[in-house]
């Protein structure tokens, strides 16, 4: 389960104060992913408002029309392509000439992978 950065409770806590679900709580509860407390609340808010229970539907038809697509296709040549950045890139900064090559501090704090 994916936790939002704040937690979901601040998603629903408008609930008490007669608003709607937010959107990105209506996507967390269609895909599961509200903890069993918000999720309750989430579920309760549903059974009485109407909007918030429309836009849910919606969302579970959204939902399923993405997971019963096809795959998309790829051009036939860009596995190759991504393949030959590394032997094509040049290690410059913009303005300047290029960059010595990689040294030991590279992935690093300080290293010159900061400057690509």
């Amino acid at each position: 389960m994916t936790e939002w950065p704040h937690g979901w409770s601040g998603l629903l806590a408008g609930l008490n104060a007669g608003q709607h679900l937010a959107v990105d709580a209506v996507v967390a509860f269609v895909d599961g992913e509200l903890g069993p407390g918000a999720h309750d609340r989430a579920a309760e808010h549903l059974a009485h408002c109407p909007s918030c229970a429309t836009e849910v539907a919606a969302q579970r038809q959204v939902r399923s029309a993405v997971r019963a697509a096809p795959a998309p296709t790829l051009p036939s040549g860009l596995l190759a392509a991504l393949c030959s950045i590394p032997q094509t890139a040049q290690r410059r900064l913009p303005g300047c000439g290029p960059l010595p090559p990689a040294g030991p501090l590279d992935g690093f704090a300080g290293g010159s992978n900061l400057l690509r």
